[in-house]
């Protein structure tokens, strides 16, 4: 029988997609583990979603493993305008639905913090990294639509 566990990270290291052997805390990892958990967050979202919103979604989580384009972006920006102005000043957001594209939100900035020295090295395209920066507005933007109604 196959096992789930391989016990080979029990000692702190883990392998790359590339095979490179490295230790888990390496900021590699730590990206992917930041991309995973957006992801995550991302699915639970798409439970309550509908709509165009729904078919938003399920680019954003298809897109967190790809290159963004400026085609990309364009789409995100474009989705980001048709939720209307945003809040001037503070919201707290209420409501379940609100509350996870916060989580989604949340853990996006992280993912983004992460990737900026990426960006710095040149090691990440400008697109895709404006793509996470939209990203995050979106989901801002969800939420307080959520939060509205």
């Amino acid at each position: 029988m196959r096992k789930a566990y391989t016990k080979r990270g029990d000692s702190g290291f883990t392998r790359d997609r590339s095979g490179r052997r490295l230790p888990k805390d390496h900021p590699s990892i730590l990206r992917v583990g930041q991309a995973d958990s957006l992801q995550s967050a991302v699915g639970l979202a798409l439970l309550t979603a509908r709509g165009k919103t729904r078919a938003m979604l399920r680019e954003v989580r298809d897109g967190l493993w790809k290159d963004a384009s400026p085609r990309d972006l364009a789409r995100l920006e474009t989705f980001i305008d048709s939720l209307g102005e945003p809040p001037q000043g503070f919201i707290r957001f209420t409501g379940l639905r609100a509350l996870r594209y916060d989580e989604c939100r949340v853990r996006c900035r992280q993912l983004e913090s992460a990737c900026a020295p990426l960006l710095r090295s040149g090691r990440m395209k400008p697109a895709a990294y404006a793509w996470l920066n939209r990203l995050s507005s979106l989901l801002f933007m969800l939420a307080v639509r959520a939060s509205r109604r």
